[in-house]
């Protein structure tokens, strides 16, 4: 008798361990972290870039908040488990959280989206991505750019060396170390998403919101409510009255 007690004790503190955990992380992931930048308009960009469309959703950012810490907090990298607590769908879960890393708002992850994994960077790939941020991420160069000012220690011949180049940058694309770029194997040619948003977006722009100060993306001639504090945001061609349509 005392053996049955004494596991129905254990099962009931067990039990209690684990609901107070999960309480305590409910708790946690309800805090608002402060991610001003991100809002739902550039996400929505983001997200067509590579071919997805999201509508507009009402816990957008309470989603996108709560896989931050899932993530950067919690050390969770079980993709599924953050799709299933965030309330988001995997693909939704997945470019979301593209969505962050392009933002620089979490670490240098691998994408494994055969095992949904989120899988830290080796240290050869983080030589192999910090070789090539400068050029991706802050001169969005071609790869012949690249090849015309990256150091050749291996006295490679103009073409070799721009043939290693695109291997090495597909090979991070292919293991979503990189974000915001697609890579045409045809061409050898790299796709910016800053680039491709400035062309197809012409008549938006990213405007500081004045009451809070998160990016927005809104139409040079419109308004939005802000993503982070509900304020309005205008275009800089808007006309600035009193209603919001």
């Amino acid at each position: 008798m005392e053996v049955v007690m004494t596991i129905i004790s254990l099962i009931l503190v067990t039990g209690f361990v684990v609901l107070f955990r999960r309480m305590s992380l409910t708790k946690e992931l309800e805090q608002k972290i402060d991610i001003q930048h991100v809002n739902e308009n550039s996400f929505q960009n983001f997200a067509k870039f590579y071919g997805e469309i999201y509508p507009n959703d009402p816990q957008f950012d309470r989603k996108l908040n709560k896989i931050y810490i899932l993530i950067t907090d919690h050390q969770i990298r079980d993709i599924k488990r953050i799709a299933e607590i965030s309330l988001c769908t995997l693909p939704e879960c997945v470019i979301k959280i593209k969505y962050l890393k392009n933002k620089r708002l979490i670490d240098d992850l691998y994408i494994d989206t055969v095992n949904m994994e989120l899988i830290p960077c080796s240290s050869e790939d983080q030589l192999l991505l910090d070789k090539y941020k400068p050029f991706l991420y802050g001169s969005h160069l071609q790869v012949e750019g690249i090849a015309s000012v990256i150091p050749n220690p291996k006295g490679l011949s103009a073409d070799s060396l721009r043939d290693e180049i695109f291997k090495e940058i597909l090979y991070l694309d292919n293991k979503g170390l990189v974000n915001g770029i697609k890579v045409d194997e045809i061409d050898h040619r790299i796709l910016y998403y800053t680039i491709e948003k400035r062309r197809i977006y012409e008549d938006h722009q990213t405007v500081h919101c004045p009451n809070c100060g998160a990016l927005n993306d809104v139409d040079i001639t419109g308004k939005v409510r802000c993503s982070y504090c509900n304020s309005i945001v205008y275009g800089d061609n808007a006309i600035k009255d009193n209603m919001f349509s």
